[in-house]
């Protein structure tokens, strides 16, 4: 509950300036600092904002999940400098669509956020090698992979692989089966996408 309370508090701050933007005022453009304990201005482009300082309590004791949240955050803020310390990642992360959104924190929204499986289309898959499984899957950056495994109704894995990306919709992977398999009625497919940070979404399709 914190734990998506804490995710959707940072997916927020980073999809919009939740400061408040002072860059029309000439008194202020450009600052960087904080002013007094109360205000600390940003500059961000072409942007100046001004944002209130948060209250840190020195005695407060932290709870497990509070300790769960920081280590998340922790490791979070560690991938997206090495992100940004990379200067193609850097380039892809720094988006000129999203305003006033550093590189940084995008590669920190894209660690916390999995990426999405959305369909298996199995329509066209006949249960012969060659024949195609499509898959549409999501991410709010990239999606990196998209791998298939084929269950037996029993339960055992007949083949797996990696799908292959849509030279032109990034949001759609094909996988070419392998094997003949002769019975298709309660066979399983396992779609696992990947993203650049390495969270996982999965989705499964019973066939009927």
């Amino acid at each position: 509950e914190l734990l998506n309370a804490f995710k959707k508090l940072i997916f927020s701050l980073l999809k919009s300036n939740s400061m408040s933007n002072v860059s029309k005022n000439l008194l202020v453009r450009g600052a960087k600092g904080k002013m007094g304990n109360q205000f600390v201005y940003k500059t961000r482009g072409n942007k100046t904002f001004i944002a209130t300082l948060p209250t840190i309590r020195k005695n407060a004791v932290v709870t497990p999940k509070q300790q769960t949240v920081r280590e998340l955050f922790g490791e979070a803020s560690g991938y997206a400098k090495g992100a940004v310390a990379n200067a193609e990642l850097k380039a892809a992360y720094a988006d000129k669509k999203a305003k006033g959104v550093t590189a940084f924190n995008r590669a920190l929204r894209d660690y916390l956020k999995a990426p999405l499986v959305k369909e298996i289309d199995a329509g066209a898959y006949t249960g012969l090698a060659g024949s195609p499984i499509r898959i549409t899957a999501v991410d709010d950056f990239r999606v990196a992979s998209v791998s298939i495994s084929i269950y037996s109704a029993t339960g055992s894995l007949i083949e797996e692989g990696e799908a292959s990306m849509n030279p032109i919709n990034h949001n759609k992977w094909t996988y070419t089966a392998q094997q003949d398999i002769s019975l298709l009625s309660g066979c399983m497919i396992r779609a696992i996408a990947k993203d650049l940070p390495e969270n996982t979404g999965m989705l499964e399709l019973l066939l009927p």
